[in-house]
């Protein structure tokens, strides 16, 4: 259906383009991501991410 908007979140678009491009460390450990959304973003009001967000990946945390 052509000018249907996608369904998908667009951080949750960037962050798999990503980890495909290998900027998301794929270690064992705990990681924290963080998503910065525009003020104007639709999910704000309950509704699909339009923005272009700036996502943050922390390194990942020692374990033991």
């Amino acid at each position: 259906m052509p000018n249907q908007p996608p369904k998908e979140h667009n951080y949750m678009r960037k962050l798999a383009a990503m980890i495909q491009a290998g900027t998301v460390p794929c270690t064992i450990g705990v990681q924290e991501i963080s998503v910065y959304h525009d003020a104007w973003c639709g999910i704000y009001r309950g509704k699909r991410c339009n923005c272009d967000p700036e996502i943050e990946i922390s390194p990942p945390a020692p374990v033991g």
